[in-house]
């Protein structure tokens, strides 16, 4: 969202050059991305600021912050891990500084971080028009964004298109040990996701692109429009995305738009 010194925290931990590369726009991944001189983002996710507009991102994380405490998977956020102060620390863009060179990135685009190490950037449309996976074969480490997660997201594209793109990333499973996605509010933090997770999504797009789905109505997964206070009348960034259903499998949650399931 824009939180923190990203820029500094990287600088702790090498004096090598670095390369920023986003895997999609959305503001909780991009949230940083005008503390660094250049980035490497799809062209495809290039359509909203970076990053999003202030307010909108403060409103957002009171609302998931209320979502998320207590929550039954993610019992650690019940305790002020992470101290912030949302009026000084969440910046409007222009504050942050100006906006970054970005470079496009073709699939299969290789980042040479030394010593031999390679990390090869593939498309997973889907999330977003963008969404790009990140593979380090050297350590086995396929690093996911949001293309692979518990409570997953789609319709950027058409379901056929990201069905295909996630077949593509398990047939590379003999390249990778564990698949670590963006968020570990479905996974122990600093732990991979569970092995099932990409097979179940595989089935439940399967089963949508079949018509062997059941939609099932449930409140915005990421943060519904409920009043923090008696006066409060803000939207999460999510309201108005477009048509969603939900499905779910197990611990497995998958948000479509049933009007965009086919190629054709």
């Amino acid at each position: 969202m824009g939180l923190g010194d990203l820029a500094g925290a990287v600088k702790q931990l090498t004096d090598n050059p670095v390369i920023t590369v986003i895997p999609h726009h959305h503001p909780d991944h991009s949230g940083n991305a005008r503390q660094f001189s250049e980035i490497w983002m799809k062209k495809e996710d290039l359509t909203m600021p970076i990053p999003w507009d202030a307010e909108l991102r403060r409103s957002d994380i009171r609302h998931i912050a209320r979502r998320m405490k207590g929550c039954s998977v993610t019992p650690y956020n019940m305790f002020h891990l992470y101290p912030y102060d949302l009026e000084t620390d969440i910046l409007s863009p222009e504050e942050e500084g100006p906006m970054p060179e970005v470079h496009d990135i073709s699939d299969g685009q290789r980042f040479d971080l030394g010593g031999g190490r390679i990390v090869t950037a593939y498309d997973c449309p889907g999330h977003t028009a963008g969404e790009i996976v990140l593979l380090d074969e050297s350590t086995g480490t396929l690093f996911a964004g949001d293309a692979v997660n518990y409570n997953l997201g789609v319709g950027a594209v058409p379901l056929e298109t990201t069905l295909k793109a996630m077949k593509r990333i398990q047939a590379m499973s003999g390249s990778y040990d564990g698949i670590w996605n963006g968020h570990h509010d479905f996974r122990a933090l600093g732990a991979p996701l569970d092995p099932d997770c990409l097979p179940t999504i595989i089935r439940m797009m399967e089963d949508a692109l079949a018509g062997w789905i059941a939609p099932c109505e449930d409140p915005n997964f990421w943060g519904q429009d409920v009043p923090l206070s008696r006066n409060d009348t803000t939207k999460n960034m999510f309201s108005g995305f477009g048509k969603r259903v939900s499905l779910r499998r197990g611990r497995n949650w998958l948000a479509i738009d049933p009007d965009h399931l086919t190629e054709e």
